[in-house]
């Protein structure tokens, strides 16, 4: 959905300066179409570029928040070893994860906390969320629902 927006957003400013660009030329009585061409190109890859950070920055600065808050629980979690309240506390989260590895994370994380906590259908849905190619997610992942069923190596 997000996506969707910055790319609203990127093809309106994109069309400004543009017509930007068309008005300078316009305007200078700049007949040249090998110049033309050139700044257009210029322009686009610029722009291209420019947009590529921004969009990476907004992700990273709008994910900041779940981190921190997700490092905190972790923390405590590591300290206490208490399944329940780490589990209450992940579930009852107000920030939510941006990015498909922070979701990934974030999900196998509230899969395992679920599992310790006796919840095997909530613990098996979390894994059905997760999304990724990546083999070696996916082989902890099919580790972890193996165990969850009963059928793994780390039954606790």
């Amino acid at each position: 959905m997000k996506s969707n927006k910055l790319d609203k957003v990127y093809l309106v400013v994109f069309l400004i300066l543009e017509f930007i660009i068309f008005f300078v030329f316009k305007y200078f009585d700049i007949s040249d179409i090998k110049i033309f061409i050139i700044t257009q190109l210029v322009f686009v890859i610029l722009f291209s570029i420019l947009y590529f950070v921004i969009t990476l920055f907004i992700e990273k600065l709008a994910s900041r928040k779940f981190c921190i808050k997700y490092n905190k629980i972790m923390r405590e979690y590591q300290k206490s070893d208490n399944a329940k309240i780490f589990y209450d506390k992940l579930k009852n989260m107000k920030e939510k994860p941006i990015g498909d590895d922070i979701q990934n994370t974030y999900f196998l994380s509230l899969a395992t906390a679920a599992y310790k906590n006796g919840e095997n259908e909530e613990a098996l849905k979390y894994l059905d969320m997760i999304k990724t190619d990546d083999e070696h997610i996916l082989k902890v992942i099919e580790d972890e629902r193996q165990t969850i069923l009963g059928k793994g190596k780390n039954r606790a």
